[in-house]
């Protein structure tokens, strides 16, 4: 279509004047109320042209309404799309805000229904992504009362204790880190050992320092035992056995246990500032 206007131009606009000039002289003719003879010959001569030009001026005039109404449709698309985009975000914040207030309100759930821990709570500012040395950062610290050692938990469970403090921040060790071996037992059986990272399984746990005829089943859960330097909170749930299986002594068990907190998606978290009172 370009190209057809590119190449006759000239010609598409000297015959769109010729056709509007002839039907003018014909209007301008068929107005005079005593034509003369000659007069209407020219307009019966001139009457085809004429019904082609109102013809020609009609298509030219309906094009350019199409053209008007195209132009006015697609602003209003853009308009359309514009707050299109405008809702679609909206919507995705509302969402955001009731996956959060859905968060907070089961830490808040769990800290009403465990009234004998001292809870603050904070957020989650980054975790670290190397598999075998596994912290992040929260947006507590020393102004907030936070102290090394602090346990760190959420709802689902124990995810590890600060081991950095800064004035507004802190670095947490988690429990899947190589660092951060813990005092833990059974809860079924009440069996004690040591939890720490698997070495050979990132993001998973183990439990080692198990008699050979200890009682501990693939299900047990995994609590803090409540022991040791680092001072936990007794009874924190850390994770589920999935499998027992002897050391190559035979001496021993080790069992494989999987963390019950999920540390992809941790954004909230709280901390237990009582310790000492427990």
């Amino acid at each position: 279509m370009l190209s057809f206007w590119k190449r006759n131009r000239g010609f598409v606009v000297f015959s769109l004047i010729l056709v509007v000039l002839i039907g003018l002289a014909s209007h301008v003719a068929s107005q005079r109320v005593n034509p003369s003879r000659l007069e209407s010959i020219i307009m019966q001569g001139l009457a085809p042209f004429s019904r082609a030009s109102s013809f020609v001026v009609q298509r030219v005039n309906g094009f350019f309404r199409d053209v008007k109404g195209l132009l006015s449709l697609r602003a209003r698309n853009y308009e359309l799309e514009a707050e299109l985009a405008a809702l679609r975000m909206r919507m995705n914040l509302l969402v955001e805000v009731e996956r959060e207030n859905q968060r907070l309100r089961q830490l808040l759930d769990y800290q009403e229904t465990n009234p004998n821990f001292d809870l603050q709570l904070a957020k989650v500012i980054s975790i670290g992504q190397n598999p075998w040395q596994q912290d992040m950062i929260i947006d507590r610290g020393s102004q907030h009362g936070v102290k090394v050692n602090t346990p760190v938990i959420t709802q689902q469970g124990f995810v590890g204790r600060v081991y950095e403090v800064l004035a507004t921040t802190s670095k947490v060790v988690l429990v899947i880190d190589t660092r951060g071996p813990i005092a833990a037992q059974v809860q079924e059986t009440r069996v004690r050992g040591t939890l720490e990272a698997d070495p050979n399984v990132p993001g998973m746990l183990r439990m080692v320092r198990l008699a050979r005829d200890a009682d501990v089943q693939p299900g047990h859960a995994i609590i803090t035992a409540g022991t040791g330097a680092l001072n936990l909170p007794k009874g924190i749930l850390v994770g589920y056995v999935e499998a027992v299986t002897p050391t190559p002594d035979g001496l021993q068990l080790v069992a494989s246990v999987r963390p019950a907190v999920d540390f992809n998606s941790l954004e909230d978290v709280l901390l237990v500032r009582n310790v000492e009172e427990q």
